[in-house]
């Protein structure tokens, strides 16, 4: 037996309980919720400008994307 983590849309959750219970699979529901809200994503956005301005304006140079994704 596997356990299979799903995230459907809501416009299609009841097909989705429609064809698990036409397999006889069993399932749980689990509803979540954005982490953060619109207004927290665009002041984030906002901040992240605003700094990005800052070093502009300091003739400070930012570090390249690749260097950032080879850290992970």
């Amino acid at each position: 037996m596997r356990e299979v983590t799903l995230n459907i849309p809501n416009t299609d959750y009841s097909f989705f309980q429609r064809m698990a219970q036409g397999f006889g699979w069993k399932y749980t529901e689990r509803v979540s919720e954005p982490s953060e809200t619109k207004e927290e994503v665009l002041a984030g956005l906002d901040r992240a400008f605003a700094e990005f301005r800052q070093m502009q304006l300091d003739g400070k140079k930012g570090r390249r994307a690749e260097e950032l994704i080879n850290e992970l």
